[in-house]
């Protein structure tokens, strides 16, 4: 399903690619719509989510998008790695923006104090 979702961005959200990560790293959730959005620990409570653990990201899908609810918590270093993955691979086929969206994946290393 984490796959799915980033699939998606990357699919229907293709110029706001560099935005997304930047939410990303101000901690800040994205949906794709209402049935499919990620959310970062310290938002959950504004959005009267059950609250997790800290240092975790909750993606939420909602049926129809999918054949009934689900909820994933994983760790931001889990998070991280997912983002490497779509993000690195972005980067490799639009060169004229590689060093920006490296500098936004540096900045979101950081930010989440998380290995490589």
């Amino acid at each position: 399903m984490l796959e799915t979702f980033f699939n998606l961005i990357f699919a229907w959200r293709e110029n706001k690619i560099k935005d997304i990560l930047k939410s990303f790293c101000s901690f800040e959730g994205y949906a794709l719509n209402e049935e499919m959005c990620c959310y970062f620990s310290p938002e959950w409570k504004d959005y009267g989510l059950e609250y997790f653990d800290e240092d975790k990201v909750l993606f939420d899908f909602q049926v129809p998008a999918v054949d009934e609810d689900k909820q994933i918590v994983i760790s931001y270093q889990e998070f991280y790695d997912i983002v490497c993955k779509y993000y690195f691979e972005y980067a490799r086929q639009h060169s004229e923006e590689q060093d920006e969206i490296m500098r936004l994946l540096a900045e979101l290393k950081n930010k989440l104090n998380v290995k490589q």
